[in-house]
């Protein structure tokens, strides 16, 4: 029986798992490169909302500034879950801060705050500074980064077509059925990589959570005592199960989606593929054994 498109199936199947495994270990590499950051990040000297981007995003550093702000007793909310400002602003507050204090007082409604226009400028701001720091991944460079699934979903593409001729040819297609998987595995991991922190700024996260342990929800936290700047970091560190913690009937009232921050991960992304380490763990094996066409 003539081999589907000329290639004996287990020639096939070896040649698609390499294929597999370089494009694979070749994401992982420009991963590693993209996400290396600065190798001295200057944590310490980071602001709530800064830290609070670099451990959920931006919707994490909005919390983190409706925590600060409603620990000052600045913003409050009205009816139908909108913000309302309760204060006036002091000086020397954040672009973040005033956007939102502003955004309160057009009575805009909690869960809208984060793509309000002015929201949306004060935060692209906080996440360039970061970026120009080495701290934050830029969306450059994640774009670059998900240009991998071009090759991969090529790479799947051609699997499907030469299971569909292998099964016209009346081919086993077990194995390549099994590479498709991985392929697609490698593929969903790719297209959704989003992260926030750089690796050296991930570390520096974990020393501001031990140093700031007493922030934590678990410790039961005088947040009066602390001050605006403490509730704002709490929140940033911990999630907003803090800003709970501190005020639910507010957190409950503006809508805010009780959660823990990104803890250890800070910043998602933290799935990763067992791939790049070898071809057994992609394709099931470099050999199909028998003597036709695992691969079509």
């Amino acid at each position: 029986m003539q081999d589907t498109w000329g290639v004996p199936g287990p020639v096939f199947i070896r040649l698609y798992v390499v294929a597999l495994v370089v494009v694979a270990v070749g994401y992982f590499i420009h991963r590693k490169i993209r996400f290396r950051g600065t190798p001295d990040p200057q944590i310490g000297n980071l602001g709530p909302q800064q830290v609070a981007y670099l451990n959920g995003g931006d919707r994490l550093a909005v919390y983190a500034a409706l925590g600060g702000l409603r620990a000052a007793g600045l913003i409050g909310t009205g009816p139908q879950h909108t913000l309302v400002q309760t204060g006036p602003l002091a000086a020397g507050v954040t672009p973040l801060d005033a956007a939102i204090h502003n955004a309160a007082g057009r009575q805009v409604r909690s869960r809208d705050v984060g793509s309000d226009q002015w929201v949306r400028s004060a935060l692209d701001q906080l996440r360039e500074g970061l970026e120009r720091r080495g701290l934050a991944v830029s969306r450059s460079d994640l774009r670059a980064l998900r240009l991998w699934s071009l090759a991969v979903g090529t790479l799947l593409v051609i699997g499907v077509l030469r299971a569909i001729a292998g099964s016209q040819n009346n081919k086993p297609i077990g194995f390549l059925a099994l590479a498709m998987f991985f392929t697609l595995v490698v593929l969903v991991v790719i297209s959704k990589t989003s992260r926030t922190a750089t690796v050296a700024a991930q570390q520096g996260m974990r020393e501001l959570r031990t140093r700031h342990g007493h922030l934590s929800p678990g410790q039961s936290p005088a947040y009066a005592t602390y001050g605006a700047t403490g509730a704002a970091m709490g929140v940033a560190l911990f999630g907003t199960a803090s800003l709970y913690s501190m005020d639910p009937a507010f957190a409950a009232e503006a809508e805010i989606h009780r959660a823990a921050a990104a803890g250890g991960s800070s910043g998602g992304d933290s799935t990763s593929y067992s791939c790049s380490s070898s071809s057994s763990s992609c394709g099931g094996g470099s050999s199909c054994g028998g003597g036709g066409g695992c691969g079509g």
